[in-house]
């Protein structure tokens, strides 16, 4: 499932509005943000709202997806475990995730074409890693895209099941980035567009150079599967 939503941003929010109407408030997604640093917050990557908290003339857009490969993995897995074939097992749960995260990253990738924007341009990030931690918010997701209908629910933790499956939300901003809440790295063009000019994510904020981290491993930054990779440059 995708569903596309018009949006500003107002303070650390992700203002979610109607499609029908472009004025009543769906939701709210709450980003936070890091407290040292360059002080990010996923809501940055979007327009924000009026000094006076009104939603901007020109509205921003969010896209948010929904995606499983279905119970049938889960089930299987269960099957080969009550018949002892662990190996097998493993391999069924490494092929059940591994589908799950390429058929996100193929819809990010038509995403980005119904966008009209470049096919490395923007980020994918799901709830409960480094960035938006929150699987909470995986309810506000269950409201906006129904995905009972495809066969989703979430635990008493807001964990989707089946287990192969991801939600996400679509950054498409060109300085949209992969960070955590004590560590990041912004594109090394420092040049802000129009909608960052003046509000927190000023070009006064913006350097090269990588953030404060406690991490022992400062020229990482962690990707959506919560691994830590090298970003080259420009990347």
């Amino acid at each position: 499932l995708i569903g596309f939503f018009p949006c500003y941003a107002l303070g650390n929010d992700i203002v979610v509005l109607d499609p029908e109407d472009r004025k009543t408030e769906l939701t709210r997604f709450v980003t936070p943000r890091q407290q040292k640093g360059d002080r990010i917050a996923t809501a940055d990557f979007f327009r924000p709202a009026n000094p006076d908290g009104t939603p901007p003339e020109e509205l921003d857009v969010i896209a948010v997806q929904a995606l499983t490969v279905g119970s049938e993995v889960t089930e299987l897995m269960a099957e080969l475990e009550k018949n002892g074939e662990f190996a097998e097992q493993l391999f069924v749960h490494g092929l059940g995730v591994q589908t799950a995260e390429g058929l996100s990253e193929w819809l990010h990738w038509k995403v980005r074409g119904w966008f009209g924007i470049p096919e490395t341009q923007g980020r994918r990030l799901s709830w409960g890693y480094p960035a938006v931690p929150d699987q909470s918010e995986h309810e506000k997701v269950e409201g906006l895209l129904d995905f009972a209908q495809i066969g989703m629910t979430l635990t008493d933790g807001y964990s989707p099941v089946p287990e192969q499956s991801t939600l996400a939300m679509i950054v498409h901003h060109p300085q949209g980035i992969y960070y955590g809440m004590r560590n990041g790295r912004f594109l090394p063009d420092g040049s802000p567009d129009e909608v960052i000019r003046g509000t927190s994510r000023d070009a006064t904020l913006i350097r090269t150079e990588l953030l404060e981290s406690d991490n022992v491993n400062e020229g990482a930054v962690e990707d959506e599967s919560g691994s830590a990779v090298e970003t080259p440059s420009g990347a």
